[in-house]
């Protein structure tokens, strides 16, 4: 079924070619489509002319001259498009609008689901059910945080039929709920008086940005949805998750999952979408970037707040310290030339070794993660048990090392690859070789800003970089944390 996107397309589309047009003649070759009966609503629109186009939620409404408007809704295979008067009646044309210009507007529809209903204007929203009881639009002006609060909290379904149900929200249908979600870390069955403020503001934000996103995309083309030049849309091309069973996630590289909610068939991430019997009202902020891109400047920001730093670099050399299993295993793979005399790590040796060898680089990761991964989460109870509502998880390697998908969005410095590489140099006294084999033994940083719910550009001043992080937190709703509020 067309979505908002796909309608509004249509809509732009029609606009441009029959806008001002006038119908001369109506033919109705499936009489149960239209009301009133055929007879009268060939005759009220004989003669009328379109005077405009508008959309409410998955709904078209022609605006006709002396008060009248055509509701139409397109269901699972409705489409419209204009012709050359005198073509051939293809067997699915249902209902055909002359037009004084010797082309013809033209409804064709495979399942005959499709409804068009002509009324007076203004009397829309009183006369057809669907229109009467339609949620806000999904536009930063009309779905504001307060109204979905309010909503969510009343209610104990599943999220997923929630959204579907237009009289929640306009306009959203399989499609873009299936993505909403997921781009919001939110599990499909998740009952909707359980999820966070924060998941709220994140899930609004994500359904204005996806339908934006989508609209701009002319639409997606998963069946048979054309425009109204009868082109496919683009958007099907950008899609994250649906349509992608057995695919690896973008975001975590688990494979998509495909079950059926509501008897929808819904696509999620079984890593990144965990159903929760009680969320918590702490939200995770991964933070990361590549080696030198200031991803420590933007910590220290964070920490003046008093916003809790989970440093995973921390945590790292905790997990090796003397005495510990990580220490040893260390030893017992790479040899007794990684520890120093007086039995710690000898960072230095260490990392020259894995930076060079990708396969040793892997090995590393394979003890210390285990144990890193468990610190943190000992760590990130604590601070969920206190009901803390920020926490930051400051982590170099936070794709590279899985940790992507115990996050509830990710923040990604950074920098051109020219300063990045500088930087490297000047901070560690490193040779170019030296430098680049680092930067290459990660994740490209390039591919960590497209994995990113959130960019922060440090190639300029420290003051500028500082002003997304607040912006960040007064549109993530916590511009309370900001003590320093000269900023």
């Amino acid at each position: 079924m067309p979505e908002l996107p796909e309608v509004e397309t249509v809509r732009r589309g029609l606009t441009r070619l029959v806008g001002n047009a006038k119908i001369t003649s109506v033919d109705v070759y499936y009489e149960k489509m239209v009301s009133p009966e055929a007879d009268q609503f060939k005759k009220m629109l004989a003669g009328k002319t379109i005077e405009r186009i508008d959309r409410r939620g998955k709904y078209l409404l022609f605006r006709f001259n002396d008060d009248l408007t055509m509701v139409s809704h397109l269901r699972m295979e409705g489409k419209y498009d204009v012709q050359p008067d005198g073509n051939p009646i293809t067997k699915h044309t249902h209902v055909v609008f002359h037009l004084d210009d010797h082309r013809d507007l033209r409804y064709t529809d495979t399942r005959k689901f499709g409804r068009m209903h002509l009324l007076k204007t203004g009397d829309e929203t009183k006369l057809v059910s669907g229109l009467k009881k339609m949620g806000p639009e999904p536009t930063p002006e009309t779905l504001t945080v307060e109204y979905m609060k309010q909503i969510f909290s009343k209610s104990k379904k599943a999220i997923k039929p929630f959204l579907l149900d237009q009289s929640n929200i306009a306009g959203l249908g399989n499609i873009y709920v299936d993505e909403t979600l997921w781009l919001s870390r939110i599990h499909p069955e998740q009952p909707t008086n359980t999820i966070p403020e924060f998941q709220i503001r994140q899930l609004r934000e994500n359904i204005i940005a996806e339908i934006k996103r989508a609209i701009e995309g002319h639409g997606t083309t998963v069946h048979s949805f054309s425009t109204a030049y009868g082109e496919a849309g683009e958007f099907q091309n950008h899609l994250m998750v649906y349509g992608r069973k057995g695919e690896p996630c973008f975001r975590c590289d688990t494979p998509i999952e495909k079950t059926k909610v509501a008897q929808r068939g819904t696509h999620f991430c079984p890593d990144c979408q965990v159903l929760r019997k009680d969320p918590g009202v702490t939200m995770v902020l991964g933070l990361t970037g590549g080696i030198a891109t200031g991803k420590s400047t933007v910590s220290e920001f964070f920490k003046a707040y008093q916003i809790p730093v989970i440093d995973a670099d921390k945590v790292a050399r905790e997990v090796v310290e003397p005495g510990t299993k990580g220490l040893k295993e260390i030893q017992t793979t790479f040899g007794w030339q990684m520890i120093q005399p007086d039995g710690t790590l000898d960072r230095h040796a260490l990392g020259t070794l894995v930076f060079s060898q990708p396969e040793k680089l892997a090995q590393l990761n394979s003890i210390t993660g285990p144990l890193i991964k468990k610190a943190v989460v000992r760590k990130l109870r604590g601070y969920r048990r206190r009901q803390v509502p920020l926490v930051i998880y400051d982590a170099p390697t936070l794709f590279e090392a899985h940790g992507a998908a115990g996050m509830n969005e990710i923040m990604v410095v950074n920098v051109p690859d020219q300063v990045q590489l500088q930087r490297l140099m000047a901070r560690d006294h490193l040779s170019k070789k030296e430098a680049l084999e680092r930067i290459n033994a990660q994740m490209p940083l390039a591919e960590k800003v497209k994995r990113a719910d959130v960019v922060i550009d440090n190639s300029d001043s420290v003051d500028k970089t500082k002003a997304q992080v607040v912006r960040w937190l007064n549109e993530a709703g916590f511009g309370s944390l900001i003590t320093d509020k000269s900023n």
